[in-house]
């Protein structure tokens, strides 16, 4: 009786190298399979600029602080008013702020009136809030503070102003 002849091994080919994936940028966007439904995933970075909104009625002191914040690396919008700043984040215009920074006396809308607004939205609260002047008054300084001003700077905003602010911003 013949033996059975063993069953023929062929070696397996060997397993293609993965393929190069370049580093991820941030604002890339990535499309991830999630129990059948795809969901786009925005990956985050940690150098992902911070956007601030400037608000002065001044547009040489709004022109002043977004050259500052932008040489500090992040993204700005400016406005010339606070009622102006309300009307965009309401309608959800500017959904990705980090941080506010806006002028105390300005007309129609004063920035403190703007903070108090923004402090006592459910939607706006956790944006920090930093108000300017040129005016040291210090029962102002401390009024704005109580309301939940993260800080007040005097103008001219300096460039080291911004730096002491790179940890208030969320």
């Amino acid at each position: 009786m013949a033996a059975a002849a063993a069953p023929s091994v062929s070696p397996s080919p060997a397993p293609a190298p993965a393929p190069k994936v370049a580093s991820p940028k941030a604002g890339d966007r990535k499309v991830v399979p999630v129990d059948a439904v795809e969901v786009e995933v925005e990956l985050k970075l940690e150098l992902e600029e911070k956007h601030v909104l400037a608000v002065d009625d001044s547009s040489v002191d709004r022109a002043v602080i977004a050259k500052i914040l932008r040489s500090s690396k992040y993204r700005v919008t400016t406005v010339e008013s606070a009622t102006r700043a309300l009307e965009l984040l309401a309608l959800g215009l500017l959904p990705d702020v980090n941080m506010i920074i806006t002028d105390y006396w300005m007309p129609g809308m004063t920035g403190y009136e703007l903070l108090k607004h923004v402090k006592e939205s459910s939607e706006l609260r956790e944006i920090p809030v930093v108000i300017m002047s040129s005016e040291n008054v210090p029962n102002r300084i401390t009024r704005c503070l109580e309301e939940g001003a993260e800080d007040f700077l005097l103008k001219p905003v300096r460039p080291s102003d911004v730096s002491r602010l790179c940890s208030r911003i969320r």
